[in-house]
């Protein structure tokens, strides 16, 4: 095997790469073994709150990079598409973005850093060792220190062969759309905004927004009944031509589509983020807002922090003892954010349009994450 790495990251998402920058600007010898990514977190247009690229202490340049767009308007409508509410922002209130293209941003990043990344088409074996972390074929690595970043936590504590009794599942699922704007011409009623409308079904919320000349629908569903995905967003995609809310020039034939199912909530139950020698972090730590199933702010978050604890592991004498720190500082860090909504989706939503201080409130837990 040869050459033995500070710190191996087991997933190419934007949390293992942006973790492996942060360990590599500190000097530290990190490679990222990227393999197939499952169904956790969305590959197609995406959004990110308006401090996601400041508070993670990611490059100034990235937004560039990738191409991100700032919005400064959340607009809500009902089931009906005939009410809307408004908040605005006077700068930016986050940013729209293909999350495909925010991860290669990051890759290329973390190469320029000095990060090796490997691919390979499967997960590796792992075996956790008193000294060291063995990463069997298909990638045949040797790391002091293994980070999980990637996939479902069910996948990640089956890989490590952790003794785990149950696992906390949540029943979250998501379907989107990517369809292009022919001609890119636009569409002037979504420019520089993030939408959220009702939906006939209880609990469940609706997204669209228009990011590089692509417009993005997504249904979300707390349900854990099996649905027609496809037939909601066939609906969606009609009524918002009905109401004149996207143009007609939409390439169909060229649209991408996605169902995924991120675990929303599951950090707040699952007790193994800390093994031998190994972290859990991203998707597979359960780092998911349990709202709208937002995956890249509390993923990435959760890197920083893990960043930070091994710093610590790497220099000291008792590196499992520093590695259990992070159990305290996500939970102190990021709980609250993690937390399920603590009213009713089909119960507030109709009260946005008509009280300002509900309006805000949702915004605030729609774009940060916490309670309502």
């Amino acid at each position: 095997m040869g050459k033995e790495y500070d710190v191996a990251v087991l997933g190419g998402s934007a949390a293992g790469y942006a973790l492996a920058c942060t360990l590599a600007a500190d000097g530290r010898n990190v490679i990222v073994l990227e393999f197939p990514a499952g169904a956790a977190e969305s590959p197609l247009g995406d959004w990110v709150p308006g401090n996601f690229f400041r508070t993670n202490h990611l490059p100034p340049k990235l937004p560039q990079a990738c191409r991100a767009v700032p919005f400064t308007k959340v607009c809500y409508h009902d089931a009906g598409l005939k009410r809307q509410a408004v908040q605005r922002f006077r700068g930016a209130a986050g940013y729209l973005l293909d999350s495909g293209r925010l991860r290669g941003a990051l890759r290329d990043l973390a190469k320029r850093a000095g990060v090796e990344c490997r691919g390979a088409r499967a997960a590796p074996a792992i075996a956790l060792e008193e000294q060291r972390v063995v990463l069997g074929a298909p990638a045949w690595v040797v790391a002091r220190m293994l980070v999980i970043a990637q996939g479902q936590p069910q996948e990640a504590v089956s890989a490590l062969g952790l003794p785990v009794r149950s696992l906390p599942r949540s029943n979250l699922a998501v379907a989107a759309l990517d369809v292009p704007v022919r001609g890119r011409t636009g569409a002037p009623a979504l420019a520089g905004g993030l939408n959220v409308a009702e939906m006939k079904d209880p609990g469940d919320l609706g997204m669209f927004f228009l990011v590089g000349g692509v417009l993005h629908l997504r249904a979300i569903s707390a349900s854990p009944e099996p649905r027609p995905r496809a037939a909601e967003l066939s609906a969606m995609l009609t009524g918002l031509r009905q109401a004149g809310l996207v143009p007609d020039s939409l390439e169909l034939g060229r649209a991408r589509g996605a169902l995924w199912r991120p675990p929303a909530g599951v950090a707040l139950e699952l007790d193994v983020h800390v093994a031998k020698r190994c972290l859990l972090i991203g998707s597979a730590g359960g780092f998911v807002e349990p709202l709208t199933g937002q995956t890249l702010m509390p993923t990435v978050r959760s890197a920083v922090l893990v960043a930070q604890t091994l710093r610590q592991a790497l220099r000291g004498e008792a590196p499992q003892e520093t590695l259990m720190q992070f159990k305290t500082a996500w939970r102190e860090s990021l709980a609250e954010s993690l937390r399920p909504p603590n009213a009713s989706l089909r119960m507030l939503l109709p009260l946005l349009f008509v009280n300002r201080q509900i309006l805000a409130r949702f915004t605030e837990a729609l774009l940060h994450g916490g309670q309502i």
